[in-house]
């Protein structure tokens, strides 16, 4: 018995896959569309704000071409607003010939993403960014890192090509958490700059669907968890968790293991056949709020359907939509509108391929059809007599739902052997399928990613390859629903603060009159609570449409949440121009811990010279706290976390409203507003030769020199600046935070990687219910657009990215 891990297996079913796959679509021309319009006209089936714009350039398109090349679609009409669409011919399901689409490439064996010298290239020199033989880029490097929208990834492995990708094994940081990662090329051979950058943004606003209600339904549709365009190199970024899209697809399976009977093959229609009535049915929503009722797959075939086994069955996985399949397609290519008239028609000719275990005729090479009886093998005349039905070769059936109930009506074809992908070719004698040997193929499989995981996290070399991407300007924004909306918050929250606090951004104008004059068909009223628990209860309850906080704990399924900008505690000390020599932050070296934290805000010592782990100066110690609830709350948890150090911080924050006689402290903590904590920190330390300590949020603090901001230790971690100068290093003591204004700002990767300890995000709450309008979606999206992320950045908070001058 062969033994091999899940990894091995995975890879040469691809490599198997890589010799097996077909040459497909032939590029057509375009007749009668101008050049600007052309990307748009072919993806207009996908997005209906800008389908509405381009129907009349379909439509004189339609009126030169033939009236047999055209057919009604069968979707139903889109929620809002309505799509209808149109599509030319069903044809039979085949694999998309890779060597056509990047045939500009001279590549020695005719399939440039399966090609071995991409990998071998990056082999004799890692730097390497095209093949040494043709010019089409390399694959990714191990250890290759990137961020998308709902973490950070890093490439562990190459695991071959699918459709129109590269897939790779890899792990979202964070968690550690498996995934697989499709990357999409965009060569500037192919793609002028327009048609790239107009594909990179449709593809991250319609790459992922998810249940509009919220609802978290396995249906064994492999939808995207996160979908990234690289803002620099030629690429997109398909990201699914687990490795469920790392299984074998049925064309590498017939490649390996034949044809398979016909009680199999009746289990995978009876699966697929599910997996449609579910995608055809439901209501979705897009990466972008559009919420659609019922999707067509559109890319129906062996390619896309991958088979998993395990002791007792196997199951079909459907991936790779047309609808952001077909993105990376030549702009010459032919438009095919996916209907669910034709997954059902792609579904018959899986299961005809499926049963003669070719798409080819070996003889004669020609393709096999299922209208030649002479290519058909021995099956039950009820069973075939569905198949047809499906090929619409016969009475066609009107839905998925509909011809799952008359497959489940056949009689059950007789019992066969268990299904399992082996690992090659056995002869006759050795032919039964023995389950046990993929099952541990996968444990093992999901053990060498963790394995690989541990062994890269000591030594890795970060290659960082894009970061969160934006859309410009708020008018790029799409499908942002015109009309009134309520939306929540706290009422001494970051965000109450930011939104109207004037002169922050423009002289006498308040961001939320910004944002007002910028959207003049959208009016937004903001309702701060007095807690975040209220605030959120108000959007679960729809009286409010959506939330901006500062906190979010784990949050109900009904609601979602998306990152716009983060903000985080500081802690700080007496900046003294005049006293620098003697002031706290030479005396600290810039820096102070967690552990010395808790001493000081629990009242363990009130003289600076008792602080353990430092030598510093005979000066008494003051402590200031900020009013709002919600930085309080940080403090306790992150910088405390023990409950008895927090009932000795609420203590001493009581004792202000106590008699001397009843204080049990000489020590207590007062609670100002940042900007009168800055001054009384200030004046403690040059006119009373006191050393006071407060701490508030970064984005009321910033831009002040009245105080210095201390980097924090967490335990045995390094101290974390939050602030960077032009030159790259943290500031320290000897920076002139007056005189050197302008030339540090906040450090904005300690706050994206999380490694600044008392860093948070910013994020919109919503909704995830279709049945309301998406405003909490599309306002976040507002709010990511470079333009706003500007205004942020001068209102005090971190932005998402950095942001281009």
């Amino acid at each position: 018995m062969v033994k091999e891990t899940g990894k091995q297996i995975v890879q040469e079913a691809w490599q198997r896959e890589a010799i097996t796959q077909q040459a497909g679509q032939q590029a057509s021309s375009r007749v009668g569309l101008p050049s600007r319009f052309r990307w748009v006209e072919k993806f207009s089936w996908v997005v209906p704000i800008v389908q509405e714009k381009t129907a009349p350039i379909a439509e004189s398109i339609k009126a030169k071409l033939p009236k047999r090349f055209f057919r009604e679609a069968q979707n139903p009409t889109v929620a809002e607003p309505e799509l209808i669409s149109t599509a030319i011919t069903l044809q039979p399901p085949v694999s998309l010939g890779v060597d056509s689409i990047y045939r500009k490439y001279r590549c020695w064996n005719g399939n440039t993403l399966g090609c071995e010298w991409t990998q071998k290239t990056l082999e004799q020199d890692p730097t390497a960014k095209k093949c040494l033989q043709c010019g089409f880029p390399t694959n990714l490097p191990l250890k290759t890192e990137f961020r998308g929208y709902r973490g950070r990834y890093r490439i562990d492995s190459f695991l071959g090509h699918r459709g129109m990708g590269r897939l790779y094994l890899g792990i979202q940081i964070a968690d550690r958490q498996l995934v697989v990662i499709k990357e999409y090329l965009l060569p500037n051979v192919c793609f002028n700059p327009e048609e790239t950058r107009d594909r990179k943004q449709l593809f991250e606003r319609i790459a992922g669907l998810s249940l509009a209600d919220g609802r978290i339904q396995d249906m064994r549709l492999n939808s995207p968890w996160d979908a990234v365009a690289d803002p620099v190199a030629e690429r997109c970024y398909l990201v699914t968790n687990g490795n469920q899209d790392a299984y074998p697809t049925l064309s590498a399976y017939l490649a390996t293991n034949g044809a398979m009977t016909e009680g199999e093959v009746y289990r995978v229609l009876s699966q697929v056949l599910q997996t449609l009535q579910f995608l055809h049915s439901q209501k979705f929503s897009l990466p972008s709020g559009q919420v659609q009722q019922g999707i067509a797959h559109g890319n129906i075939s062996l390619d896309s359907l991958l088979i998993m086994a395990d002791a007792k069955a196997f199951f079909i996985h459907v991936s790779d939509l047309a609808l952001w399949e077909r993105l990376f397609d030549l702009p010459t290519a032919k438009t095919i509108i996916p209907t669910f008239a034709q997954d059902l028609v792609s579904l018959g000719y899986v299961a005809f391929y499926l049963l003669t275990g070719s798409t080819v005729d070996l003889v004669s090479h020609q393709s096999l059809d299922p209208k030649q009886e002479q290519h058909w093998t021995s099956i039950t005349l009820a069973f075939k007599a569905f198949i047809l039905r499906l090929l619409e070769l016969d009475k066609p059936f009107s839905s998925a739902e509909e011809a799952r109930q008359a497959l489940l009506q056949l009689p059950l074809p007789p019992p066969s052997e268990v299904l399992v992908i082996t690992g090659k070719l056995e002869d006759d004698k050795t032919k039964l399928r023995r389950p046990p040997l993929l099952l541990l193929g996968m444990l093992g499989f999901v053990l060498l990613g963790s394995l690989i995981w541990f062994l890269l996290q000591k030594f890795q070399n970060q290659v960082i390859l894009s970061e969160n991407i934006t859309v410009c300007c708020l008018k790029d924004v799409p499908a942002v629903p015109p009309g009134r909306y309520t939306y929540t918050g706290e009422k001494n929250g970051t965000w109450s603060y930011i939104l109207r606090q004037t002169n922050l951004i423009l002289q006498n104008q308040t961001l939320e009159q910004k944002l007002k004059a910028s959207q003049p068909k959208l009016e937004l009223t903001y309702q701060p609570e007095d807690s975040l628990t209220t605030a959120i209860d108000k959007v679960k309850s729809a009286q409010s449409d959506f939330a901006v906080t500062n906190l979010v704990n784990e949050l109900t399924p009904e609601l979602r949440d998306k990152e716009v900008a983060y903000d985080g505690l500081v802690v700080f000390v007496a900046f003294s121009y005049s006293k620098r020599d003697k002031s706290l932050p030479r005396a600290l070296n810039g820096q102070i811990s967690f552990e010395q934290l808790r001493d000081l805000y629990t009242g363990k010592i009130t003289n600076w010279n008792q602080l353990k782990g430092a030598n510093l100066p005979d000066l008494p110690v003051r402590l200031y706290v900020p009013l709002e609830q919600e930085a309080l709350q940080i403090f306790e948890k992150r910088v405390l976390k023990e409950e008895s150090a927090i009932a000795a911080f609420e203590n001493l924050q009581n004792q202000n409203q106590k008699s001397s006689t009843f204080r049990t402290s000489s020590i207590d903590i007062t609670r100002l507003s940042p900007l009168e904590m800055l001054r009384r920190v200030l004046e403690d330390f040059e006119e009373n030769n006191i050393g006071s300590i407060g701490f508030a949020t970064l984005s009321q603090v910033f831009g002040q020199c009245s105080a210095y901001p201390l980097a924090v230790v967490d335990g045995n971690k390094s101290a974390v600046q939050t602030l960077v100068q032009d030159n790259g290093k943290s500031i320290d003591p000897n920076t002139d935070l007056c005189d050197d204004k302008g030339s540090y700002k906040p450090n904005i990767q300690v706050f994206k990687s999380g490694s600044y300890p008392l860093g948070y995000p910013i994020v919109v709450v919503y909704p995830g219910d279709n049945s309301r309008p998406p405003i909490g979606q599309k306002f976040a999206d507002m709010l990511r657009t470079e333009e706003v992320q500007k205004l942020l950045e001068k209102a005090g908070l971190v932005p998402v990215e950095k942001i281009k001058n």
